[in-house]
């Protein structure tokens, strides 16, 4: 039976994540661990998605994303073979490192979408790697950039505590949201207490926002019609590139499948949209899609 298509969709948010194969600890290492987030920064830029959360575990990770141009399969897809890839190489291996495909549930912008950013951020406490009150320094969650505005890079704090939690990125905000990640644990154990809740809401009032922030709203689009979005940008990227390079169509039309110049290009194309194998090989008369990924040594 063929596997279900996955959901192609551009507005909300995804709790992404896969375990290794067989729960083998592929992420023990601190190099591991610093491999794959490299690779997941690269994979943000590359897809122009929005980080919002991750955490690297032992045996698997968790990232929160939104997918503006609606490419979680893609951009998933090439995660993870971008870190597998080194992973067997640095271990000599073979076979596969994640195991069977990864999983993603999809959340429009509110209360649920905040409770899984949270759940990301709690992982390493609840499975016992880290107490709470070491998890700022903890390396391998975006929750260690919360209070380093300078570190955040990529990842998408402050657009996350305005957009899901209503908070300020300063102090305030920050205090106010490690409050709420301490009541959602001791909620795990017990009822709260009035101190607590009243604490809580105290925190909340004073790192709030002075207005309501929201995020720009996207039309949500079937597979279709994000497919013809963005064979228009690779068209665009390639008319682009042959006019650069002053490369007629006729000109590939008539030259080896292999020509240097049709490597450059593909490389370029690759570098500039991410477009695939097999629509690179028909434009530039490069042949078949596994010619292509032999050339580029995909």
């Amino acid at each position: 039976m063929p596997r279900a298509t996955r959901p192609a969709l551009r507005n909300g948010l995804y709790h992404a994540y896969s375990r290794a194969e067989l729960g083998q600890p592929i992420f023990e290492s601190v190099g591991a661990k610093d491999v794959f987030v490299r690779a997941l920064l690269e994979c943000i830029q590359r897809f122009e998605w929005v980080l919002y959360a991750y955490a690297v575990m032992t045996n698997h990770f968790h990232i929160v994303v939104a997918t503006p141009r609606g490419n979680l399969p893609e951009g998933m897809h090439w995660l993870l073979s971008a870190f597998s890839n080194k992973h067997r190489q640095f271990r000599g291996s073979i076979g596969h490192v994640f195991q069977s495909r990864y999983r993603a549930e999809h959340y429009f912008y509110g209360p649920m979408a905040a409770q899984k950013i949270d759940y990301v951020h709690l992982n390493p406490v609840r499975a016992g790697i880290i107490r709470f009150e070491h998890l700022g320094d903890y390396a391998w969650t975006s929750y260690r950039r919360l209070r380093r505005p300078n570190a955040r890079g990529l990842v998408a704090i402050r657009e996350a505590l305005g957009v899901m939690y209503g908070l300020q990125d300063n102090r305030a905000g920050w205090d106010a949201y490690e409050a709420r990640l301490r009541v959602v644990l001791v909620s795990d154990q017990r009822a709260l207490t009035e101190d607590e809740l009243f604490s809580l809401v105290r925190k909340d009032r004073q790192g709030a926002l002075s207005e309501v922030t929201g995020i720009s709203p996207v039309v949500e689009m079937a597979r279709c019609e994000l497919r013809t979005e963005e064979l228009g940008r690779w068209d665009l990227a390639l008319a682009e590139n042959l006019a650069e390079c002053a490369v007629t169509p006729e000109a590939l039309a008539s030259g080896g499948r292999s020509a240097a110049v049709k490597v450059g290009l593909a490389r370029q194309l690759r570098a500039r949209c991410r477009a695939s194998s097999r629509w690179i090989a028909e434009k530039l008369s490069m042949g078949s899609a596994s010619n292509v990924r032999r050339l580029l040594n995909y």
